[in-house]
């Protein structure tokens, strides 16, 4: 992201990332979530570029394979 700073410089600010973990489940409801979303804005007329951009994220993600182990108690 770059912000503009004192005078005509232009300077890169680092942005955090975020990771979670979605089973297969959790994953296509946050899917049809943002598309349903996506839908009321074209709805309403508004610009969709941001929720499109999201979706080919959200779609896009890498997967990876973990080990979640339990905890008895």
């Amino acid at each position: 992201m770059l912000v503009k700073g004192g005078g005509n410089a232009m300077k890169y600010v680092k942005q955090p990332k975020r990771h979670i973990i979605l089973d297969d489940f959790e994953w296509r409801a946050l899917v049809k979530g943002v598309n349903e979303y996506r839908k009321q804005v074209i709805d309403e007329n508004g610009c969709v570029e941001v929720v499109n951009d999201l979706l080919v994220k959200i779609i896009d993600a890498p997967t990876k394979k973990i080990k979640i182990m339990e905890v008895s108690k």
